[in-house]
């Protein structure tokens, strides 16, 4: 219900950019850069911000066939905006765990019934000069 508190919290707290600084930093490569000064912040801001553009191409160029594929992607685009962001905090790997969970949850059944663990029957190539 409130913009400004959703800027806050969603955008500017992560890039550093907030009031309030969390004591809870993790030791993550975004992180790190932003701690060297105000240069490795804004290339810790910048390499999110390339990042993201990448993520946004990549789902113009090759959009996700299903909603397995663009969890995924989603999965994959959160963890490295996490990993990239100035003040980040491990707990925010949650959400592409939970994404990725999601997707081992709901794979399609492998053929022949080895999501069982059944065995399956293995082909043997025939030997040169032996009848089939």
């Amino acid at each position: 219900m409130d913009p400004y508190a959703f800027l806050q919290n969603t955008v500017l707290f992560p890039l550093g950019l907030s009031a309030h600084k969390t004591p809870a930093a993790s030791p993550l490569p975004g992180h790190l850069l932003a701690m060297t000064g105000m240069a490795g912040h804004w290339a810790a801001v910048g390499l999110l911000v390339a990042a993201g553009i990448g993520f946004a191409v990549s789902l113009i160029v090759r959009p996700p066939a299903d909603a397995r594929a663009a969890a995924g992607r989603l999965a994959l685009g959160l963890a490295v905006m996490f990993t990239l962001a100035p003040a980040t905090r491990w707990g925010y790997f949650v959400y592409p765990i939970g994404l990725a969970g999601w997707m081992v949850l709901t794979r399609p059944p492998a053929p022949d019934g080895a999501d069982r663990g059944e065995a399956r029957p293995v082909a043997v190539p025939a030997q040169a000069g032996s009848r089939a």
